[in-house]
């Protein structure tokens, strides 16, 4: 009886072990892992709140303080380079259940990457606007990105 369920439970943690190194293995053949779309999802995340208390200071409080401004405007450009790198390689939610990436991303991935080097671009203008002190200008680039970021998630992200 004892040697049954000893066998038993080995054989539970065999399959266990090859259940794990078989999904290793895909994620390993897709060529993304679990870390590279936690780290999508974090650049994303930590971009959305810079973006929102820049517009929130020059758009909203119509801040004049240029220094404040460029402190948000800065660190989204640096954020900003990573994106396309992060979306290079397909992550489907069987796979990775934390991805919020919708499967259009890479069957209309002309499209995306268009939208995503414009945002890139924008987020560029908004940091020289703000580096030459145009603020109001800035504000408006801010507004029309803004616009953009929605149409994106509404192809291209689950919510």
């Amino acid at each position: 009886m004892v040697s049954n369920l000893v066998r038993f439970m080995a054989s539970l943690l065999l399959v266990g072990w090859v259940a794990s190194a078989y999904a290793e293995l895909e994620s390993t053949i897709q060529g993304i892992s679990a870390e590279d779309v936690n780290l999508r999802i974090d650049t994303f995340d930590e971009m959305d709140q810079l973006f929102k208390a820049l517009r929130f200071k020059i758009v909203n409080q119509r801040s004049t303080n240029r220094e404040a401004a460029l402190g948000y405007s800065s660190k989204l450009v640096k954020l900003s380079y990573r994106l396309p790198d992060l979306f290079d390689l397909p992550s489907s939610r069987e796979m990775f259940p934390q991805s919020r990436s919708r499967p259009e991303i890479w069957t209309k991935k002309e499209r995306f990457d268009h939208q995503l080097e414009v945002f890139v671009v924008n987020i560029e203008k908004i940091d020289d606007e703000i580096r030459e002190g145009d603020l109001t200008k800035a504000g408006r680039m801010i507004d029309e990105t803004a616009k953009g970021c929605r149409r994106c998630h509404n192809g291209f992200r689950y919510r």
